[in-house]
């Protein structure tokens, strides 16, 4: 952010619910202009949940890939190459519906 390069940041917060894994990705884009309202607003946490599964299961390879995608198509939109009707800055993608939120 302090030098003024534009990203986009991805994450996931996984639980488990009964033994089967739960969560959210997250895609957030900080643009050059309005970076630091995003970084204020604190959709991206800046520190790792200690419980949260992601630290301790490796047979998660799809949702990295998925969080992937999610970050590729929104530089593709961003870039001129898909349109981009909503112009999301962060978005959320929940796990156990499939529900896309955003901002």
């Amino acid at each position: 952010i302090a030098m003024k390069i534009p990203f986009i940041d991805v994450g996931m917060g996984l639980s488990r619910d009964n033994g089967l894994i739960n969560g959210m990705l997250r895609m957030t884009f900080y643009d050059i202009d309005q970076a630091q309202e995003v970084l204020a607003k604190k959709l991206a946490p800046m520190v790792d949940l200690p419980d949260d599964v992601y630290q301790n299961n490796i047979q998660i390879s799809e949702l990295n890939a998925l969080n992937a995608c999610l970050a590729i198509i929104k530089y593709k939109q961003i870039r001129g190459f898909y349109t981009d009707d909503n112009t999301y800055y962060h978005m959320l993608l929940s796990l156990n519906d499939f529900h896309l939120a955003g901002e």
